[in-house]
């Protein structure tokens, strides 16, 4: 039986089943969603120069589910640690200042992320009583993907900034430049 360390992306999975379910929620929503924006593609592309007969409400169904995948995918990564953080140390740092520099970073996200969810509780409320047009689907279901993704990937910061603090060695400058993101 393998060991899983806090280097290692499914560190936090491996302490908690909730946490763990959680991401696998967020791992699955993404890929049916992207399966579901292909289809929706396909399918609009296929009516509109297959039988010159275009599909009413498939390609704001597609942005739609492309909104909703964005957001999930993207609390996806977080919670592995595979989002895009730029690396500005290099490969010889001590352990604590990498770590020092990942907090910082993950300090910058969840402060962005809150106020995204801010933001996008708001935009959710002045949307309400609106439908979109085509599909006539209400937007506050729509646009509720923000707030709901901002929320995932604040909780996920929030604990990998935990995950850095806790166990600073594990960036003790072993990252090589083409896993490191440079």
């Amino acid at each position: 039986m393998t060991t899983v360390g806090p280097q290692d992306e499914q560190f936090l999975e491996s302490k908690s089943v909730i946490y763990r379910g959680l991401v696998r929620v967020e791992q699955i929503l993404a890929m049916l969603l992207l399966v579901t924006l292909f289809l929706l593609i396909i399918i609009q592309v296929t009516a509109r120069h297959g039988f010159s007969a275009p599909i009413s409400g498939t390609e704001e169904l597609a942005r739609f589910t492309f909104i909703w995948f964005t957001f999930a995918a993207a609390a996806f990564v977080s919670a592995r640690r595979k989002h895009i953080i730029v690396q500005l140390y290099s490969g010889g740092s001590t352990g604590k200042l990498v770590a020092g520099i990942e907090a910082f970073a993950y300090l910058v996200m969840i402060a962005v992320s809150v106020a995204m969810v801010i933001g996008g509780i708001l935009m959710v409320q002045s949307t309400w009583n609106v439908s979109s047009p085509g599909t006539g689907l209400p937007l506050r279901f729509v646009y509720s993907a923000l707030p709901i993704g901002f929320a995932l990937i604040a909780i996920h910061s929030s604990l990998n900034l935990a995950l850095a603090l806790r166990h600073p060695r594990q960036f003790a400058g072993e990252k090589e430049i083409e896993t490191a993101g440079l």
